[in-house]
């Protein structure tokens, strides 16, 4: 059984660093289209519209106390990172925010340390000076990046991961004994509605008869709620569940690498100082999930 657990955490891992490695240049074609703010909304809409017929029916089995919490993973977790991922490309390139991004399991530590009593060690501490050292010099050089028209718009995608890491710690310690699947749907249904009122007020509808590509570039953002917000949410948080909110947010080892991989598909400049900076990330990174053996304790 521990041999099975194991692969489907190594297996779950794998199949979100591609689906949310992959979010990155989704977005960025949503946005060839349509602005920032719609292809959030659009991408929160659609995903709540996917997993409600799934859900409705065991709404009713969230305890009334655990709705605040549900509430705040689902605008920490989903709503406010959206958007603040689709402004952030409006300035940088697709792969320099899924290298960003990487920043989630460090501040999932912070958070954790400062409003969960996760255990927090010299070793961690490091790992997280580390951590910042190589996001802040992913934002220095991509001053001169060809995609980075807005380079400091990189800092929306900190305060994401910072919403992130709210959501995962809550996820872990407030809500593990909800099932994943009513969950998630539960948790997009205090974002999708909003997002689907301000949808339609703006003028989402005439874009797709005065822009010949806004049906293929919608369908990208069709994409990126089906796989990168619905199904990839439930696979997130049933992984929570059954490792650790720490291991869970460690996707973020191999999202920059799939992120880049695309960017580089799509053309976009890759300078070689950005991956010792990234190296720096991931080492940080490394140093705060590091688990010593008892031999070495």
């Amino acid at each position: 059984m521990e041999g099975k657990s194991n692969f489907l955490r190594w297996f779950y891992l794998v199949i979100l660093s591609l689906i949310w490695g992959s979010s990155f240049i989704l977005m960025k074609r949503g946005l060839q289209s349509f602005s920032a703010n719609q292809v959030a909304a659009m991408r929160m809409i659609i995903s709540c519209m996917v997993l409600l017929p799934f859900i409705l029916h065991q709404l009713k089995s969230i305890p009334k106390k655990s709705l605040k919490y549900v509430a705040a993973t689902g605008l920490l977790g989903n709503g406010i990172p959206a958007f603040l991922f689709t402004h952030a490309e409006t300035g940088i390139s697709s792969s320099m925010a899924g290298m960003l991004n990487s920043l989630t399991s460090v501040f999932t530590l912070v958070i954790g340390y400062w409003f969960f009593s996760t255990a927090f060690t010299k070793r961690h501490l490091g790992g997280v000076i580390l951590g910042l050292l190589g996001a802040v010099a992913l934002l220095w050089l991509s001053a001169g990046d060809a995609e980075s028209a807005q380079p400091w718009k990189g800092s929306y995608v900190l305060i994401a991961t910072v919403c992130y890491a709210f959501s995962v710690n809550i996820l872990r310690n407030k809500l593990s004994d909800i099932n994943a699947l009513t969950l998630t749907g539960a948790a997009l249904l205090f974002v999708g509605p909003p997002c689907g009122i301000y949808l339609f007020s703006t003028d989402f509808i005439h874009r797709f008869s005065v822009d010949d590509t806004a049906f293929i570039n919608a369908f990208f953002v069709f994409l990126l709620a089906f796989l990168g917000t619905a199904v990839s949410t439930v696979i997130f948080n049933h992984l929570i569940r059954i490792s650790s909110a720490l291991y869970a947010s460690s996707v973020t080892y191999l999202i920059p690498f799939i992120a880049v991989l695309w960017g580089l598909y799509d053309g976009e400049t890759f300078n070689i100082l950005y991956l010792l900076a990234l190296v720096i990330i991931l080492i940080g990174i490394y140093l705060i999930n590091y688990k010593p053996r008892k031999s070495e304790i």
